[in-house]
Order: C-alpha cells, then sequence, then structure tokens
C-alpha cells in the first residue's frame, strides 16, 4: 500500500512542498486544540465531568444560578 503513495507523490513537481505544508497544518491544529484547551478554565472542566450525573432539575438550577 506504501508503495502505491510513494509512486504518487513521486510523479507530482514539488512534493516535498506539499509534505511540508500537511505537517505544518497538521502541528498548527494540534497547538490550537492545545492552547484552547489549556485556556479554559478548570471549573469549566469539572461542571462538564459533573453533567452525565445530574438530572435536569439540578442542572436547570445551576444553569439559574450562574
Amino acid at each position: 500500500m506504501l508503495k502505491f503513495y510513494t509512486k504518487i507523490i513521486a510523479g507530482v513537481d514539488n512534493a516535498i512542498i506539499y509534505q511540508s505544508l500537511a505537517l505544518l497544518l497538521f502541528v498548527l491544529f494540534f497547538l490550537g486544540v492545545i492552547f484552547i484547551v489549556m485556556n479554559k478554565p478548570k471549573n469549566y472542566y469539572s461542571d462538564m465531568s459533573n453533567l452525565p450525573l445530574e438530572d435536569n432539575q439540578q442542572r436547570t438550577n445551576n444553569i439559574n444560578t450562574k
């Protein structure tokens, strides 16, 4: 299977640019996700982790009190 992709990539002009661009986009996306996760307040995750354990009445009360 890898030989199939190698033949396709070998036939493309400037393949190294596309490969580098794909790697750069992946790294930027990964760093963006980490940045978003790290900037959320800690209580956001504790609230989200308790949502499956609460019933609708408790959830409604928590939303109304905030």
